[in-house]
């Protein structure tokens, strides 16, 4: 008669259990390096596209990355223009300003430079999550 031995699967069960249910620090890790991504493409694109006749000074200095966030959809992290500058005699946060440059106003049309980074940067973004991933993979021997 037949015998059919298995070794080791109860550790395979274990470490594939674990897998289903990823660390807070691992998927906040890809968060982070997907942000740090989409960081640069977007202070690359506004410093290159919100330049000239229609600029409102706005600085791609004011770019900056949020922590991670959790709530009912998920986790987050957040990549905008923070910070506030005066016009004239009132303070204009520099998002709104961002978001004339992006989407234009009458008499002035958009230059969106945050959607053309967002979707030039999206595979360069996916890859560095990959990254977080496949680091926490090898930790586990997988």
């Amino acid at each position: 008669m037949a015998r059919f031995d298995v070794g080791g699967l109860d550790e395979l069960s274990k470490d594939l259990a674990s897998l289903a249910s990823l660390p807070d620090e691992v998927l906040d890790g890809i968060l982070d390096a997907e942000a740090d991504v989409i960081l640069q493409a977007q202070r690359s694109e506004i410093g290159s596209q919100w330049r000239g006749p229609y600029s409102q000074e706005i600085s791609e200095k004011a770019l900056k990355k949020g922590p991670v966030k959790k709530g009912k959809g998920g986790r987050s992290v957040s990549v905008y223009p923070q910070g506030t500058r005066t016009r004239g005699k009132k303070r204009i946060r520099n998002a709104e300003i961002a978001f004339i440059n992006e989407y234009g106003k009458r008499g002035q049309p958009g230059r969106p430079a945050i959607l053309t980074a967002n979707e030039q940067a999206a595979g360069k973004a996916t890859e560095a999550g990959e990254k977080v991933y496949h680091a926490y993979l090898d930790s586990k021997n997988l």
